[in-house]
């Protein structure tokens, strides 16, 4: 169920995304987070402890939306040319269809996290950690893979990936990622896989 103060946290996760995005964290105020958002002093602070609270917010809601997607498409392959596959393809296309949500994940767009905001972000990652190693040791081919860590799978899966999608986040470049799925699996898939 939706409730009035749960719009209100989102419409003010989203204003921050907006104005994170678009001018980055250290030039914009909670006032104008709170202006835009359309919510009261009161209400800013009642969901969101100080500015870093709001851009942890925001990076914590980016991350799960991120890995959620990934998640879904890769968990259930067998496969593992199959998984490199859906994980560059979602990944790309998330980017693709949210380059604000993007620019401040991939972008370094927030500021020295604070101890607390770094267990949160990190409690988010070894979910994600887990997703990819219960994926590796489901696959019916698993063996394809050596035995590479899921460190160095993510790095071969993001890395060249990054690399484009950056490029295309800042306007270097006017390809967007969705053009670059076909050939960047193909490299995943002759790096990783026997």
């Amino acid at each position: 169920m939706v409730t009035r103060e749960n719009k209100t946290y989102a419409a003010g996760v989203a204003a921050a995304k907006k104005l994170f995005s678009e001018r980055g964290y250290d030039d914009v105020s909670t006032a104008e987070i709170r202006a835009a958002a359309g919510m009261s002093n009161g209400s800013l602070f009642h969901h969101f402890e100080n500015k870093e609270g709001i851009a942890v917010a925001v990076f914590v809601s980016l991350v799960q939306s991120y890995q959620a997607e990934i998640g879904a498409k890769l968990s259930p392959t067998r496969l593992a040319a199959d998984g490199i596959d859906a994980f560059i393809r979602t990944h790309n296309l998330w980017i693709e269809r949210d380059p604000d949500g993007a620019r401040i994940l991939f972008n370094g767009h927030h500021p020295s996290w604070s101890h607390d905001a770094l267990l949160k972000i990190r409690a988010e990652n070894q979910g994600f950690g887990q997703t990819l190693v219960d994926w590796k040791n489901n696959l019916q081919d698993r063996d394809r893979l050596n035995d590479w860590s899921i460190a160095l799978i993510l790095a071969t899966l993001v890395g060249p990936t990054q690399v484009m999608c950056r490029a295309w986040l800042s306007g270097q470049s006017k390809i967007p990622p969705s053009e670059n799925v076909e050939n960047l699996v193909k490299l995943a898939q002759k790096a990783l896989l026997t």
